[in-house]
């Protein structure tokens, strides 16, 4: 697929890098600061454009007449949707992708019609950290949530701790613990190396587990893995900006919130936009401003400011004055490494990951519905529909052990007219299927596109 990205930020670089990893693609990317371009020119094999990605002979540079997709990731909305409108009505690029933040411009859809600017996919990075952040929330014990299925199922990743039920016990025991619940191991991590999860795998103390069950059922599924942790009640959170604001307002009727924020006109804006949080204004760093307002006695602190340094000396900081939990937004890998080494920051949550999938599910073949990436780009979790019949389709009507999966790949449940189908071995997949699996390896994607696209008769 030959793919044009227009902007080489954070994302548009995080995307470069991980679809370059694919032979298949053919990637170009635009940005008007040479300094953005060099290092991605120099360590991936894709080709480089200086110049403005909303400009007509830019884009004719870049090759654009003949692309089959544009990505428009630049950081200005308004140039995003006129190099989409460009892309559609100039050169008749078939799908284009923006990144478009503004609130003013996605409450009105209809802005986006092939009618006025023809973008056929919306990418909103601070509404899908925001749902990502409430995954986690929900579920306390979980090191990350995804959902599939509109929410009815959940991928969960956890670690497993010494001391619970299923630590130093075979896989197949979580049945003989849990029988009342559907809870499906898909894939297990020890020493960062995927490791086959069978029915005869050993879970050890400090593996990273991936699981798939019923939301309702996740934590209880979590004892078994880790000591049960409360309800998070009292959340404190760093940073007022856009994503502070939406976690505050989604979760403040049913939770205690402070938010502190350093502007003291954004303060105020808070404080008129939200009607059960308590905004302080003031510096998430002040060691006495912390503890003044309970940090010993928070059960989640949420450092969601603009700035890595920020988020990871004040996350430090929580942890070490008594907060029982810190989450740390943290873009660049420098200072993820940095989060990861202190011991002090429990999550680390990217926002260019979680933007990166949201965008992958459209550049899927097959009806993908949803799209995970794992282990930093190294995996994925897919929620793809089946479609045709057992004429046209490889997989309609084929038990899962006779399905040529290739090495790595599981089958870790399906949901079939809203029920949960755990993917045993003799399960035979239906027209309608949503079936969720997970790839270890993220090169045996087009293996797994050609076995579920349906075929002509």
């Amino acid at each position: 697929m030959k793919i044009l990205i227009l902007g080489a930020g954070q994302v548009g670089s995080t995307l470069a890098k991980y679809l370059s990893l694919d032979s298949d693609n053919d990637i170009t990317i635009v940005d008007q600061k040479e300094e953005m371009l060099t290092p991605l020119q120099r360590h991936l094999d894709i080709k480089t454009v200086i110049g403005y990605g909303a400009y007509p002979s830019v884009l004719e540079k870049a090759g654009i007449k003949s692309m089959d997709m544009v990505i428009a990731v630049m950081r200005s909305d308004e140039r995003n949707m006129v190099a989409c409108r460009m892309a559609h009505t100039l050169y008749n690029v078939k799908k284009k992708i923006a990144r478009i933040r503004t609130t003013e411009y996605l409450l009105r859809p209809e802005i986006f019609s092939n009618e006025a600017l023809p973008i056929d996919f919306l990418i909103t990075p601070e509404n899908l950290i925001t749902d990502y952040i409430q995954g986690i929330v929900e579920q306390p014990g979980a090191s990350q949530v995804f959902d599939f299925e509109n929410g009815l199922v959940q991928l969960v990743e956890t670690r497993a701790f010494v001391g619970t039920p299923i630590v130093n016990r075979p896989v197949k025991e979580l049945h003989e613990h849990m029988p009342d619940i559907q809870i499906r191991i898909v894939s297990l991590y020890r020493n960062e190396k995927a490791i086959p999860a069978k029915s005869d795998t050993v879970i050890r103390e400090g593996d990273q587990v991936y699981f798939l069950a019923k939301k309702d059922h996740i934590p209880r599924a979590l004892k078994e893995f880790r000591r049960a942790e409360n309800t998070y009640h009292k959340i404190f959170i760093a940073g007022g900006g856009s994503i502070g604001l939406n976690v505050a307002k989604l979760l403040e009727d049913t939770h205690n919130i402070r938010i502190i924020e350093l502007s003291e006109d954004r303060a105020k804006y808070l404080s008129e936009k939200l009607n059960n949080t308590l905004v302080l204004q003031g510096n998430a760093s002040d060691e006495d401003l912390l503890k003044e307002e309970g940090i010993e006695n928070t059960d989640l602190f949420l450092a969601l400011t603009d700035s890595d340094e920020v988020n990871v000396i004040v996350s430090i900081l929580a942890k070490r004055l008594g907060a029982h939990k810190t989450i740390a937004l943290v873009k660049r890998d420098v200072y993820a490494a940095l989060a990861e080494q202190s011991g002090d920051v429990d999550i680390i949550v990217s926002p260019d990951q979680i933007t990166v999938s949201g965008i992958l599910s459209h550049l899927r073949k097959g009806d993908c519905m949803k799209v995970h990436s794992l282990q930093h780009g190294k995996a994925e979790a897919i929620e793809i529909v089946v479609h045709g019949d057992e004429k046209t389709s490889e997989v309609v009507g084929i038990q899962i052990k006779d399905l040529p999966l290739p090495e790595g790949v599981v089958i870790g449940a399906i949901v079939r007219n809203d029920e949960l189908l755990m993917g045993s071995k003799k399960l035979v997949i239906e027209q309608g299927d949503h079936v969720l699996m997970v790839l270890m390896d993220v090169g045996k994607i087009h293996e797994v596109e050609a076995l579920f696209v349906e075929n002509d008769q």
